[in-house]
């Protein structure tokens, strides 16, 4: 089969043919029917991760998958040849405590396929070690479906965090509308009355913004954020700040915004660290959450949503050889929504 795959840090990935592994026992091969590009894969190809998740190169990048059940092991149950199933990322050991609790995804012993020693999505074929990782997807396309494994995913368990602070008179500012982005402003007007304030650069994401259902956009290409928020809140600041960048410039801009209270969720991995100015976390009684990707079952309530048609995905299709091509695009601000890989 062809996979996309990293030979080394910092150069572009090479498209080789590779043998397809035999299913045993309980695990199962995907005929892969769309893979997402996330900036993730990015910071990880230019090796920025390396010391924090050590890997033997070379391995098929991509943690966001969807596509059909080609081949199962004898101790598969449940799946057939055919069965539409979305990749759920977070490969736990299944018996520390994180996994007993549901949370895999903060394993002690984290496998994440195209991120550490297992390969993942950017290929025909996707060999999954467990069919506790795969989710049901009957009737969906995988193309809408894959990017629901992170993009979709990741943001929903963030909101989940914060739900109880979001009423009616409150605010929430979210920095980044990508494929990330879109998808936290549709989950924050599903699950509560917030007024929403998206942060974009240009009108494209403006107009992404709009569609998703923000109230107020503030353009920080012609626009001071903090003066924009006091004016929009009436000098009173934003409930919660969703930064889904995570750069130094947004995480000062955000802690800048926020009322007294108030919550920063951490969702991007843009910066490296950060400073939180102590007294006046103190005094105002911020609160600053990290939230990692999210769970299997969380996953699934992800999926009924699309299976609802409550959810709009934003796809920028290419074929498994234009990766490199699908790859600059994103790196230069051109995808609006999620890029996504068809074999």
């Amino acid at each position: 089969m062809k996979a996309a795959r990293l030979h080394n840090y910092g150069e572009p990935l090479q498209l080789d043919e590779v043998d397809l592994l035999k299913p045993k026992g309980a695990s199962v091969v995907i005929r892969v029917g769309a893979a997402g590009i996330c900036h993730s894969d990015i910071h990880f190809m230019h090796g920025e991760w390396q010391k924090a998740i050590p890997v033997k190169l070379p391995v098929t990048i991509g943690h966001e998958t969807a596509g059909y059940v080609e081949e199962v092991g004898e101790s598969v149950r449940g799946l057939v040849k055919g069965d539409v199933v979305a990749v759920f990322g977070g490969w736990g050991c299944g018996v520390c405590q994180f996994c007993k609790g549901g949370d895999e995804q903060l394993c002690n012993s984290p496998r994440w396929p195209g991120l550490s020693q297992s390969d993942g999505g950017y290929a025909e074929y996707m060999y999954v070690p467990s069919y506790r990782f795969l989710v049901k997807a009957s009737g969906l396309d995988p193309k809408y479906i894959a990017p629901l494994t992170d993009a979709g995913l990741t943001p929903y368990r963030a909101v989940k965090k914060v739900r109880h602070m979001l009423n009616p008179n409150s605010f929430t500012l979210v920095f980044g509308v990508g494929g990330l982005g879109s998808y936290a402003i549709q989950y924050l007007k599903l699950f509560s009355p917030t007024n929403v304030i998206a942060v974009v650069r240009d009108e494209p994401k403006a107009k992404l913004a709009k569609e998703m259902g923000s109230d107020y956009i503030i353009n920080s290409k012609n626009e001071d954020v903090v003066s924009s928020v006091n004016k929009i809140t009436g000098n009173q600041g934003v409930n919660v700040v969703f930064d889904i960048v995570a750069s130094k410039d947004t995480l000062d801009v955000g802690i800048a915004c926020l009322k007294k209270s108030g919550a920063l969720v951490l969702v991007g991995l843009m910066g490296s660290s950060f400073n939180i100015p102590v007294v006046e976390s103190v005094i105002n009684e911020y609160s600053v959450i990290g939230s990692l990707w999210g769970n299997y079952n969380e996953l699934t309530e992800v999926i009924s949503l699309a299976r609802a048609n409550k959810l709009k995905t934003v796809v920028n299709p290419f074929k498994l050889d234009e990766v490199e091509k699908a790859i600059e695009n994103l790196e230069s601000g051109k995808i609006q929504g999620r890029a996504i890989l068809i074999p």
